[in-house]
Order: C-alpha cells, then sequence, then structure tokens
C-alpha cells in the first residue's frame, strides 16, 4: 500500500508581492514552466510538454504561454479560463480544482523533485494561483500532497488521500486580477520525491463561491473552479517562519498587475491604441515579457492606421514616489518608462516621430487603495491619441 505524505498547503490572503522564482534555490523543476516543447503546444491537456511535469490522473492539466497564437485556446495573455499575464516569464499552468455536480474531472499537477527529502528535515512548498475570470466558481482546497512513489492513475477520478488539516483552514480565494500566494512549511519523514499539485478533498466537503463575470470579460463561462499556477517551489528551510508567501521587502515589490481588457476585430485601430495601459514591477523601466502582447497590438493598430500619433505618459506608485526622496535618480522613472513602450514601437517599425513621451508623478493614481493590489495599478504608462 502506498503510504501518501501530506501536506496542506495555507492560503495567505494577501496582495501579490512576489519575488522572481529563484531556480538555484528551487528543488522543483521548471517551476515557472517556461520550458517546453513551443511547436506542439496547440491544445488544451498538454502539461506533459513542459520539462518535468506531468499528471497524477488521466485527466490531463493544461499549460499556457505566450510564445503560442491566440486561437490556440492557451495562449497568454487571453486564453480560454480568461486572461492573465504570467507571474514570471510568459508561461504558466492551469489547474481545474472543482466543478459543478463533479460533472468535469478535476485536474492534479505532478512533479518530481531534484533529490528525495531528508528525514526530519523541513522544507518550504510555495506556488502562486489566478482564479480564471470565465470561472463560474471560486474554491478553498489548494493543496499540495507530498509523496515517496509517482502517481499514475488511469482514469480520471479525484484523489481522495486523506490530508493533514491545519488549525487554520484557507477561505475561498476569489482573487481574478493578481497572483496569490500558496504556501506551508512540511517535515519530511524521508524519501519524499513527488508534489502533486489539486484538490484532494471530497467535492461536498470543498468550500466554493459563486463568482460574477469581471466587466469587459467575454467567452462561455466555465462550470468551475479554474486557477493557473505559476512559480511552483520547493526549498529547505530551518524553521516554519522562513516559508512565507509574501516577499520580505514590500518596497522591492516583483508584482505587476495582470493585464485585462479584450480587443475585438471589429475594433477600429484608434480605439484599440487608446485602450492601451502597459503596467510595471516596482522601479523598474524594463518591459515585462506579460506586456509584450500589447505592445504588439498597439503596433499593429498605428501601422494599420498611419494617421494614429500617440502620446505615452508615464505614471508611479506612492511608494516609488516617496523613495524619490532618497534616490533623486528615480524622479525620472515615470518617463524612462514611457521612453521603453516608444522604444518598443520603434523597434516594430513605428515612426519616432508618431510618438511623444512624458513622465508624470503620482498624483494622478487609478487606484487609491493603498494596497500593493491598488498601487500595482499605478505603476503604468497610458496612451493618448494625438
Amino acid at each position: 500500500m502506498l503510504r501518501i505524505i501530506t501536506v496542506i498547503l495555507l492560503l495567505a490572503h494577501l496582495p501579490i508581492v512576489a519575488q522572481e522564482l529563484d531556480t538555484t534555490r528551487s528543488w522543483v523543476v521548471n517551476g515557472d514552466f517556461e520550458r517546453f516543447e513551443t511547436k506542439k503546444l496547440k491544445r488544451t491537456g498538454a502539461i506533459d510538454l513542459a520539462a518535468g511535469w506531468g499528471s497524477a490522473t488521466a485527466a490531463k492539466p493544461d499549460l499556457f504561454s505566450g510564445l503560442v497564437p491566440s486561437e490556440t485556446k492557451v495562449s497568454v495573455p487571453g486564453n480560454f479560463a480568461g486572461e492573465q499575464g504570467a507571474l514570471s516569464g510568459s508561461a504558466y499552468a492551469g489547474v481545474r480544482w472543482w466543478s459543478y455536480m463533479a460533472k468535469q474531472p478535476r485536474t492534479y499537477l505532478q512533479t518530481k523533485l531534484k533529490k528525495p527529502m531528508k528525514k526530519d528535515s523541513l522544507y518550504c512548498v510555495r506556488y502562486y494561483v489566478s482564479l480564471g475570470d470565465l470561472s463560474k466558481y471560486a474554491t478553498a482546497e489548494l493543496g499540495a500532497y507530498l509523496g515517496k512513489v509517482k502517481i499514475a492513475k488511469e482514469d480520471e477520478a479525484s484523489l481522495t488521500y486523506e490530508p493533514k488539516i491545519p488549525q487554520v483552514r484557507s477561505s475561498v480565494y476569489t482573487d481574478m486580477e493578481g497572483w496569490q500566494g500558496v504556501c506551508g512549511a512540511f517535515k519530511a519523514e524521508g524519501y519524499e520525491q513527488y508534489l502533486i499539485i489539486g484538490n484532494f478533498a471530497p467535492n461536498d466537503k470543498t468550500g466554493n463561491q459563486t463568482m460574477q463575470r469581471p466587466r469587459g470579460a467575454t467567452g462561455t463561462p466555465l462550470l468551475q473552479g479554474y486557477y493557473y499556477v505559476d512559480n511552483v517551489e520547493v526549498f529547505p528551510i530551518k524553521k516554519a517562519s522562513e516559508c512565507s508567501c509574501e516577499q520580505l521587502d514590500k518596497g522591492d515589490s516583483e508584482f505587476i498587475f495582470g493585464r485585462k481588457g479584450v480587443m475585438t476585430p471589429s475594433m477600429k485601430p484608434a480605439t484599440v491604441a487608446d485602450a492601451q495601459v502597459f503596467y510595471f514591477k516596482r522601479f523598474q523601466s524594463s518591459l515585462d515579457p506579460s506586456m509584450e502582447p500589447w505592445v504588439k497590438e498597439l503596433a499593429m493598430a498605428m501601422e494599420q492606421d498611419p494617421a494614429i500619433k500617440v502620446k505615452l505618459i508615464g505614471h508611479i506608485d506612492e511608494k516609488e514616489a516617496e523613495r524619490i526622496r532618497m534616490k533623486p535618480e528615480l524622479a525620472a522613472l515615470s518617463k524612462r518608462r514611457s521612453e521603453t513602450i516608444k522604444e518598443a514601437l520603434v523597434a516594430g517599425g513605428i515612426a519616432a516621430g508618431r510618438i511623444t513621451v512624458i513622465g508624470l508623478d503620482a498624483a494622478s493614481p487609478i487606484d487609491k487603495a493603498n494596497t500593493e493590489m491598488g498601487m500595482s495599478k499605478n505603476r503604468r504608462v497610458e496612451v493618448e491619441l494625438q
């Protein structure tokens, strides 16, 4: 009989303040899902294409990437489950945690760690999730198993291992905009080497909540709780407090707001151009890979209508404005962000004379909430038609 050592990972309800994945520290191979067979990714259920990853049952999780065309339904940021930029890079996985009346099978991500765990040693297990825009439901059972033996069920039945329930249960996760950390400390019995991510609770014991479709989201609603998954890590720690879903230095947040909005083929190029907004990580002016599709979209609109001229207006958030007092060189950050977008457009074939750039301070926030999520919306470059 297989003996599976389990751990349920607590869902820490904090705005996402995630770090880039440390691939040298983590025992998970390809934890950010960036390495995969690009040319073969054309359909759902293709997690096996990602290096180091597979499924624990016959129901296969999904793999998404910004390197594939949107018509494949597994592109980034837009795909069959909604819109979301990757937490890092341009790829992530997708898992069906729960479905209405269990009409669709759950899916489970599985990977083999780089080496077996040591007896009585402590490890941090962490990954990030984002609820798909088209999910009709959200759920609470965001967990993971750690075991000594690979699980390879030949059917699509849910895994029913009895987990060790933490004293504090995780709440239903409903955020469709950002990435939420799921993490927990695990004490090994020894030789655990397989990590499985999914829902292991009975359907009637899985807490869920009905969701409203976000404004602007289009597509067929999914009668399920479907979550994107990115930046999976397992690494040794000396004490449980070292395992956190929150970056220790909030001031250096790596979070970039998950760009929303759907452009339709019927939209005029000027309308498409005017709707563009580009977001940045804190203190950074470089173009994040998750924003590249939107830059290409703006360039295409300007190419289709040569009369379009744009003003790129850069902004900073409140914490960046505060840091300017200590680092005056940050005063030009908002303009540098605008220049970054201009450089990308020029590289895409748009004449520099059609683009002007300016930078503003933090006096014009889109979101006035003093939260990481709110401030992430303020680190932006807006497009104004000239």
